[in-house]
C-alpha cells in the first residue's frame, strides 16, 4: 500500500468514527434500518452532486460487478 493509499484509508477510517457511534445509538433493527435508508439516500445524492447521475450509475455497475466476481468465487 502507498502512502496515498493509506492517507485514504486512514481517512476514511476517521471519518466512519461518528457513523459507527450513531449505529451504536440505535436500539434496535428497526432503527438501524431506518439509518441505513437514510445513510443510502443521503449517499445517493452526494454521488449524484459529485459524479452526476451517469457517473453514479456507472460506479454502482462496477461495484456490482466486482460483487458478483466475488460470490462466483465462493461457491
Amino acid at each position: 500500500m502507498d502512502k496515498r493509499d493509506l492517507h485514504v484509508s486512514q481517512r476514511m477510517a476517521a471519518l466512519m468514527k461518528p457513523i459507527e457511534k450513531q449505529i451504536m445509538m440505535c436500539d434496535d433493527d428497526s432503527e438501524i434500518m431506518m439509518l441505513a435508508c437514510a445513510m443510502l439516500s443521503t449517499a445517493k445524492r452526494i454521488m449524484d452532486n459529485r459524479l452526476g447521475l451517469e457517473g453514479r450509475r456507472e460506479m454502482f455497475r462496477e461495484m456490482n460487478a466486482l460483487g458478483d466476481s466475488d460470490r462466483q468465487e465462493k461457491f
